[in-house]
C-alpha cells in the first residue's frame, strides 16, 4: 500500500459522494481551472515503531475545495466532505477509517485536513535450503 493508493480512494469516494460536476485535482491545480473543485494534497507521514517488526503510519492529507459562490459555500461543504471521507476503501478492498479531521476556512477555500492511519509488519526474508544430498556407502563384509 502506498501514498497514492490512499490519494485515488479519496478521490474515488469524493467522485461517488458529489458526482463528475466537481472536478478533483491531485499533485498539481492546473492554471485557469474552474470551480467547484477539489485538491487533493499530501501532508505528511509519521512512522512510529511498535512491538515486533511493526510500524504505525499516520499520513495526513489536506482535501481543499475551491467553492464557486464563496465563504458560506465552503463552509457548508466542509461537514459534508468530512462526513464524506470517514471511510474510504482503496481499489484492494481494504477499507480505511479518518481520524482528527477537522476544516479551516483560508481566503474563502475549505481545507480539510484529515488522518488515514496504518500499520505495516516487516516480513523477515528467510533463506531456505534449495537441495539436499545424502550419500552413503555400504560395504559388504
Amino acid at each position: 500500500m502506498g501514498i497514492n493508493d490512499i490519494i485515488t480512494a479519496i478521490s474515488i469516494k469524493l467522485n461517488q459522494v458529489f458526482g463528475d460536476d466537481i472536478r478533483i485535482y491531485a499533485d498539481d491545480i492546473p492554471q485557469g481551472f474552474k470551480a467547484p473543485a477539489f485538491f487533493i494534497l499530501f501532508l505528511n507521514l509519521e512512522q512510529i515503531q511498535q512491538i515486533g517488526n511493526r510500524w504505525r503510519i499516520n499520513t495526513l492529507f489536506n482535501v481543499q475545495y475551491f467553492p464557486q459562490n464563496g465563504r458560506a459555500e465552503a463552509s457548508n461543504m466542509s461537514l459534508k466532505v468530512q462526513q464524506a471521507l470517514k471511510e474510504i476503501t482503496l481499489l484492494n478492498g481494504t477499507t480505511m477509517l479518518s481520524t482528527n479531521g477537522n476544516t479551516e476556512i483560508v481566503d474563502g477555500n475549505a481545507h480539510n485536513f484529515i488522518n488515514f492511519n496504518f500499520f505495516l509488519q516487516e516480513i523477515e526474508a528467510k533463506e531456505f535450503m534449495w537441495s539436499l544430498e545424502q550419500r552413503s556407502k555400504t560395504t559388504r563384509g
